[in-house]
């Protein structure tokens, strides 16, 4: 981490432009300053904690899955281009904005979310605009030295607002600081003016950042490495806040990207997302922190959703010391007893979770993060429901008389309580007995009771259903 926090008070800043999905990757950023204000909160320090929407930033290209059609509006600010999918939200940037708030909220976080638009709508970036106004040719000298590249002639640090509602495209002419206005020519040579104490416009990126570290007194705030590269933003307003707004340059932190396996790197312009909400319906939201910060958020991570995902949720209830059942096979039972926990606790305790069972509003909840996991990621393997009794009939003609003579054997010395590894040997000692090979023995295990050729490690899962329904299975 870059720079020492001092003294407080302090803000600590998180922030994104919602001009797509805003998912799991950015929402590292948000936990690593949460984690920062945490630590400041507990030290005693005055914090205030802020997620900056940019809503105010112009819609630069259109989503993947949002219509064609948007790119008439393509220039204009996210909180003034229409919501993308009908009139659910009151604009583009809401669209994308709420279902992340919410996350937030749902994870109890203390975070305040400002919307860039009302910022400069009420006036509170008006004197850093100013200021950078007054200092025009400075910003262009850094961002020149900087980046490497000339800027244009007429380049100006704000992009006032047209009649058009574009923010591209319009050169400032004059600047009357008086009047908190600047004259502009826009695009068809039509001289206009701007109040930017109105928000009638924005600063350019580069320069925004470090005006807004003075405008709201920022002293930390995280960054990716897109960010943090030679010659990338945090270079330009490094030197913009040291040598034009003579504002202290705020604490730091580089965190790395987090990839789905098999996808890449998520990134809303590729439509690679996985949204904080959809975790949240497969665990609870410490698990998510835990998951999403990772052992160091400054190393890359890789989630996989399919194999991965249980095995981090059996090791983080693991940590917490109390009983619990392993996701993989609580999946088995939500699958198996839908919505009945008073049935997936009975199913438990035949399993020989008993323990872990006996507190049902956890098992409740434990059961509908499992079941949307087997729902939507879960391999194949995991991914059934117990077959129909109906349909049993037709699964039985698939099995061959020794399969069938194997279920009868099985089913008759099935006794009324037994745990799961004394079936597992029942299981394996009847097909040895028979001379039955282990794959096709329990081929038709999973064919009674699955209508399918395999599934579940079986013993654990014959001692989770009640014994009454395998034998009348397995009774063919």
């Amino acid at each position: 981490m870059a720079g020492a926090l001092g003294r407080g008070p302090h803000v600590v800043v998180s922030g994104i432009s919602p001009s797509g999905n805003i998912h799991v990757g950015n929402l590292r950023e948000v936990l690593v300053a949460e984690a920062v204000a945490r630590a400041l909160r507990e030290r005693g320090e005055r914090t205030r904690f802020i997620f900056h929407a940019d809503t105010i930033d112009p819609l630069r290209k259109i989503a993947p899955g949002i219509p064609e059609t948007f790119g008439e509006f393509l220039g204009q600010s996210l909180s003034h281009v229409p919501d993308p999918v009908g009139d659910c939200h009151p604009s583009y940037a809401e669209h994308f904005l709420s279902p992340f708030e919410e996350a937030l909220e749902e994870m109890g976080m203390e975070i305040e979310v400002l919307r860039s638009h009302e910022l400069y709508e009420s006036g509170v970036y008006t004197d850093v605009i100013r200021e950078a106004l007054e200092h025009t040719e400075e910003l262009r000298r850094i961002l020149q030295e900087v980046t490497g590249r000339r800027m244009p002639e007429g380049w100006s640090p704000f992009l006032p607002r047209a009649a058009s509602g574009r923010l591209t495209g319009n050169r400032v002419v004059e600047h009357l600081p008086e009047e908190s206005r600047v004259v502009y020519v826009d695009e068809e040579g039509h001289k206009e003016v701007a109040d930017y104490s109105k928000g009638e416009g924005k600063l350019g990126w580069r320069v925004e950042l470090p005006a807004r570290w003075k405008a709201l007194g920022v002293t930390f705030e995280p960054f990716g490495k897109d960010h943090t590269s030679r010659g990338g933003s945090t270079d330009s307003a490094d030197r913009m806040a040291r040598e034009v707004f003579r504002y202290p340059v705020p604490g730091r932190y580089e965190y790395e990207w987090i990839n789905i396996r098999g996808q890449g790197a998520m990134s809303s312009s590729r439509g690679v997302v996985l949204l904080p909400k959809e975790l949240l319906e497969v665990m609870p939201p410490d698990a998510l922190r835990t998951m999403v910060l990772g052992a160091d958020p400054s190393r890359a991570l890789d989630l996989d959703l399919e194999n991965g995902l249980p095995r981090f949720m059996d090791e983080y209830r693991r940590e917490s010391g109390r009983p619990f059942v392993p996701f993989t096979h609580l999946a088995i039972v939500a699958q198996t007893v839908g919505e009945d926990v008073e049935a997936a606790a009975a199913m438990l305790r035949r399993g020989g979770y008993g323990e872990a069972a006996a507190d049902t509003g956890n098992l409740a909840r434990d059961l509908a993060y499992a079941r949307n996991w087997a729902a939507r990621w879960a391999p194949a393997s995991l991914r059934y429901e117990l077959l129909d009794p109906a349909q049993l009939p037709s699964a039985v003609e698939k099995l061959d008389e020794e399969q069938r003579a194997y279920l009868r054997r099985v089913g008759n010395r099935l006794p009324d309580e037994s745990e799961a590894a004394e079936i597992q040997d029942l299981l394996y000692s009847t097909a040895r007995e028979m001379g039955l090979k282990p794959k096709k023995a329990f081929a038709a295990v999973y064919t009674v009771l699955l209508g399918r050729q395999s599934g579940p490690k079986a013993g654990p899962f014959l001692a989770s259903l009640p014994t009454e329904v395998v034998r009348e299975r397995f009774m063919v």
